[in-house]
């Protein structure tokens, strides 16, 4: 692929260019308009693949592992297949993504499908975890809430991010206009549903205290959650500062883990 008088052009075949560009050679690139070339992005763009595909060797070693062993526990060999098909979803959507420059809905699924193969791999952990701790009724329901409540805002979060990225498409230049920009109701969904996620981590908080027990990384969750709102709030007033994007993410699925794991041990010892 070349970049030629600001369009693409794709090679019909394998062939070594000349100096000169002969139209024979070469067909428009037409699966979507987006014609800057950001040695920056593309950068990423690499080592999200290649992360994603040295990810995919321990996973596979997992599942064959799992199967050599399917007699012993069914369960480890299900929950594997499932991470290992998932990833492979997740690496064909990412394709489609990237082909239709971030085509919208796609970067939505494509996140909720890295959120499930967080969760089958927690749970794989959780299984073959021989702590013995059992978590009170009311912490297990208050845990059960957080984590739907975790789920819905990552996606609400998702959704937000992808009418972020069409106002900035539409020419919006400072970064302040964005946010008020944006018609639809969904950012203020998403700023509103933080308060759930704040409020059920108070209830198992105080719950943690009035029952005496210990929740397996309890204080990461509440340190995540703190740092995540804050974070959020720094977003919403500062004018979506690019460095805090990711970071507001990688907490998200932080907060997903220290939710997810302590249930799925619980469910598994209750």
């Amino acid at each position: 692929m070349i970049l030629l008088e600001e369009r693409f052009w794709v090679a019909k075949s394998d062939l070594v260019t000349g100096a000169v560009f002969n139209q024979e050679n070469w067909t428009l690139f037409d699966r979507h308009e987006y014609t800057i070339f950001n040695p920056v992005h593309t950068w990423i763009e690499f080592i999200n693949r290649l992360i994603g595909a040295l990810s995919g060797l321990p996973i596979l070693l997992m599942t064959l592992l799992a199967f050599v062993q399917v007699r012993k526990n069914l369960w480890n060999a299900v929950l594997s297949f499932g991470v290992l098909f998932l990833l492979g979803f997740e690496a064909w959507l990412g394709k489609l993504v990237v082909d239709g420059n971030l085509v919208p809905n796609q970067i939505t699924i494509h996140m909720m499908g890295s959120v499930a193969i967080v969760l089958l791999l927690l749970a794989i952990r959780a299984r073959n975890d021989n702590s013995s701790q059992v978590l009170p009724k009311s912490i297990l329901r208050v845990l059960i809430a957080l984590l739907v409540a975790v789920v819905i805002q990552i996606f609400l979060g998702t959704q937000t991010r992808e009418l972020v990225d069409a106002a900035v498409d539409h020419g919006i230049v400072e970064r302040l206009e964005i946010i008020p920009s944006i018609e639809q109701a969904m950012p203020r969904i998403h700023r509103s549903f933080a308060w759930i996620v704040i409020l059920l981590t108070s209830a198992l908080f105080y719950l943690r205290r009035a029952k005496g027990v210990e929740i397996p990384g309890f204080n990461a969750l509440l340190f995540a959650v703190g740092l995540e709102w804050t974070i959020g709030v720094a977003l919403y007033f500062l004018g979506l500062p690019k460095a805090m994007q990711p970071v507001h993410l990688l907490l998200s699925i932080g907060i997903l883990a220290s939710v997810s794991y302590p249930l799925f041990l619980a469910l598994r010892r209750s």
